[in-house]
């Protein structure tokens, strides 16, 4: 393909280099286009990264496909403008799109059976297919032979193979490009439209037949009469991010409800807690597919949380046993205060320390309901839910859970009725960092009066705000950014505004619940169970929240936000910010800076970045120089007639003259319709400017002729000035006997694209004089905004871009200048001379010579 290319190529610069030219100037115009786009979805890139903007993965997908889409653009018109050259560029941009692509790469589906699986037959690698949640609960039941409940697992590739069936991945995936997660209403709205896709939905005849066969295949403890949870088991989920209470748990399910059941379960994935905290952790809908658990309803007497270790001091050999009456979700759902059970982890555990909480409702199971709230009898409400015989045979199993899976594990456990504990779940248990150096997070003499002192560190920190009271989750859109969130429990609808809040203050709930967890895993300084907090804090009133210090005060206190022991900044470095950090490096660095630096090469690109740059610079050098000797060989140039005695070409290659020109050999000035050439022409024909006497000869290239020996007309085309132009372009070639002139110039609307190349050498003085007047120019040029570079006589210029009135008016300038000084290195003496010339120049002087040119 390159050979062939490059023999047309070749063929056209021979027979039609007139094609070639117009080949080029399409190809630069393209490349320019990909070069706007390249940069504009760079930037929103690069705005999402370092604002820490958080968004759908989906939606850096989509602008990563444009942005890569208009760099290949690049490489390609480059390579049409020059055949044969840069041949590495290709090969960088496949290699470094390659890595964006595999990080930014949706995992493979699988939509084939099996649906389900029994949970005593799901295999040790299943995790992809059954979720963290029903592989951690099947191994208990099948390695340590712990208590769980009955059960199957409807598989991810039931979810994905519902995804297929439907058609719908591709409305999702339109759906979640435009959600702006910092808005409550944009995720609120966002959830709504993604839910009903989802219960509108079908589910799939295979699947609803393989539930149904699993679920009568089971041989359950309550027999025909079994009432069932159906439970979320994500990939991802009960993991190093844990989603806990983000998805959502159906209880007290029969048979015929549960394909209903299992579409509210999938539903939850798009949530609006649940899209916040997956878009947070960095994870794509499509690492997530959803996998529900199916487990035998437990009546249960008690139910709770135990964590392997301590919250507050992770060093210690203590475990935590939260327990309330009935069933955990008040509990998990921050609705409840528990009771709370320390247990010393040794080869024996003992109890060290009890503390009863005040238990005022519980959740039960009913035959008419799938769940439903009653009272606590007056004699249990101050009784411990959780005898010591099941909490010491809870520690035991909590400790064997912790030494299996090798870190602190988060257990959810049920007591039946009958007084047999069963585990429901166990995943990893979130720790807040230790401190590498101790931090001494005492604070005395603090003058601010004390509005709440008391209740459970959830997570710790200090945070400082005015307080938000919520009594409804529909005023969380009326949220402001920095607020501290008083509430009467830690609900895990909260989730979705977690990353706005400077702290939690809640009346109830515990550090055992859903929320309490997720604010862990966000930073965010969170105070439950206070009993008091939205009694004694008012809404407006500036508090700060000292949660290890389990104290409220009020106003701000500055000193306390200073410390080391304030609210830490867990965005920065959260799964997020890593993977699209990842992204960006291949994206973003500029090491290509210079371009007269050696390593100013195709080979030195170190990113998509870099690529922009090196091509776009080579391709204005390649404009730039356009007008080398080949452009005398063009059969289609005209012959300008204008009012300057110089014997000038034109060549059009779009839109650069009135469209009756086609078939003339020359072309009047009037008939130009570029906007550079006529700016630059405007300026050459300026009244102050006097061309009297002057021709147009080139006495160099004349030189070279005649000192080989050859004879050759003066009005040969070999001698003239020529320009490339359209309506917004102009290459120009200027020769004034022996200095010469290139001008590479686009005007147009669009202030981006637009720019001037100026390079200016020779003349027929001494090298001397030569110089002086390369620092005239140099002067000017630079006083005009232009970027000046001068190697002895050769003046190089640069400006990059400028609304097109400013660039027309500069090249205006350009033409008096290059009118008033094409001879002044003949008469000018030291640079005194200079820095008058240039000041009279801008003052409007074009005319410095004597005597009549």
């Amino acid at each position: 393909m390159l050979k062939s290319n490059l023999f047309k190529y070749w063929a056209y610069q021979v027979f039609a280099p007139g094609t070639v030219l117009r080949e080029k100037y399409e190809a630069f115009k393209s490349l320019l286009n990909h070069d706007k786009c390249s940069h504009e979805l760079m930037a929103e890139l690069e705005e999402v990264y370092h604002n820490k903007t958080k968004v759908d993965f989906k939606f850096i997908e989509e602008k990563y496909n444009g942005f890569s889409h208009c760099v290949s653009g690049m490489v390609q018109d480059l390579a049409r403008m020059c055949p044969g050259r840069y041949l590495d560029l290709k090969d960088y941009f496949k290699k470094f799109n390659f890595y964006v692509r595999f990080m930014l790469a949706p995992p493979e589906f699988d939509f084939s059976p099996p649906f389900t699986i029994p949970l005593c037959k799901i295999p040790a690698d299943g995790h992809a297919l059954a979720g963290g949640k029903a592989l951690n609960l099947a191994v208990i039941g099948k390695k340590l032979r712990l208590p769980i409940p009955k059960g199957f697992v409807i598989t991810t590739n039931a979810f994905c193979y519902f995804i297929e069936f439907n058609a719908i991945r591709k409305s999702i995936d339109e759906i979640l490009v435009k959600l702006a997660i910092d808005s409550t209403a944009s995720l609120d709205a966002t959830s709504q439209e993604l839910v009903e896709i989802i219960m509108n939905a079908q589910i799939p005849p295979d699947i609803e037949d393989a539930i149904f066969q699993t679920f009568r295949a089971v041989t359950w403890d309550k027999g025909k009469d079994v009432r069932i949870a159906l439970r979320s088991s994500a990939v991802a989920e009960d993991a190093k991010s844990s989603f806990a209470g983000q998805y959502r748990t159906v209880l007290n399910v029969s048979e015929d409800r549960v394909i209903d059941a299992y579409k509210e379960v999938i539903a939850s994935k798009y949530s609006s807690r649940a899209l916040f905290y997956r878009i947070n952790y960095g994870l794509s809908d499509t690492e997530t597919p959803m996998a529900v658990l199916a487990l035998e309803m437990i009546d249960a007497e008690a139910s709770g949380i135990m964590y392997t270790s301590d919250l507050e001091d992770p060093n210690s050999k203590t475990l935590n046993i939260h327990s309330i009456w009935g069933l955990g979700e008040l509990l998990v759902g921050g609705e409840a205060s528990p009771d709370i059970i320390n247990v010393e982890k040794e080869e024996k555990p003992r109890i060290t320390k009890k503390k009863t909480g005040v238990k005022s409702r519980q959740m039960v199971f009913s035959q008419n309901n799938m769940t439903e709230i009653i009272p606590v009898y007056d004699d249990k409400k101050k009784l411990s839910s959780l005898d010591d015989a099941s909490a010491l045979e809870l520690a035991e199993w909590g400790m064997k859970l912790e030494e299996f899976f090798k870190e602190p594990q988060d257990v959810e456990w049920a007591k039946d009725s009958r007084g047999h504990l069963f585990l429901l779940q166990s995943r990893p248990l979130k720790l807040e960092e230790v401190h590498s150096e101790a931090v001494e997070c005492k604070f005395e003499d603090i003058e601010n009066a004390v509005l709440v002192s008391g209740g459970e560190m959830a997570c710790s920190g200090i945070g400082a705000g005015k307080v938000f009271r919520i009594d409804r989750e529909s005023d969380l859109a009326n949220l402001p950014e920095g607020a501290v969130l008083v509430a009467k429990n830690a609900s895990p609808h909260y989730v979705k505004v977690i990353d706005k809040l400077s702290a939690v203050v809640t009346d109830t709930g515990s550090k055992a619940g859903h929320f309490s967890s997720v604010a862990r895993e966000f930073g965010v300084p969170t105070l439950v169970n206070t009993g008091v907090a939205t009694e004694n804090l008012p809404e407006g009133r500036e508090v700060t929240v000292y949660a290890e210090g389990r104290t409220v005060y009020d106003g701000i206190v500055q000193e306390m936000l200073e410390s080391p022991c304030a609210r830490r900044d867990l965005m920065s470095d959260s799964p997020f910010m890593r993977k699209l950090g990842y992204v960006m490096s291949f994206i973003s660095p500029l090491k290509l800076l210079d371009p007269r630096d050696p390593s100013f090469v195709a080979h030195g690109v170190r990113s998509l970045h870099d690529i922009i740059r090196f091509v776009h610079e080579k391709a204005v050098q390649e404009m730039f120089l356009i007008g080398d000797k080949r452009i005398r060989k063009l059969g289609d140039a005209k012959k300008l007639i204008s009012e300057l005695p110089m014997l000038f070409y034109v060549v059009d290659v779009g839109g650069g003259s009135r469209q009756n020109q086609a078939d003339k050999k020359t072309v009047m000035m009037d008939d130009i319709i570029s906007i550079p050439m006529r700016a630059v022409f405007k300026g050459l024909t300026h009244p102050e400017i006097t061309w009297s006497g002057f021709t147009h000869f080139d006495w160099a290239e004349y030189d070279k002729i005649v000192m080989s020996g050859g004879i050759i007309s003066a009005e040969s085309a070999m001698f003239a000035s020529y320009a490339v132009l359209s309506h917004d372009y102009l290459n120009l070639n200027l020769r004034f006997g022996y200095h010469f002139v290139i001008l590479d110039a686009i005007c147009g609307d669009k202030a981006e694209d637009n720019y001037i190349m100026f390079r200016f050498s020779g003349g027929g003085a001494d090298i001397d004089k030569r110089m002086l007047r390369a620092d005239l120019l140099s002067g000017i040029l630079d006083r005009l905004g232009f970027k000046v570079d001068v190697i002895n006589d050769l003046v190089d210029g640069e400006l990059k871009g400028g609304p097109k009135r400013s660039i027309e008016q500069k090249l205006d300038i350009i033409g008096r200048l290059l009118g008033a000084t094409r001879l002044m290195d003949m008469y000018l003496k030291d640079s005194k001379m200079v820095e008058s010339y240039v000041e009279e120049f801008m003052n409007g002087r074009y005319h410095f010579s004597s005597v009549e040119m």
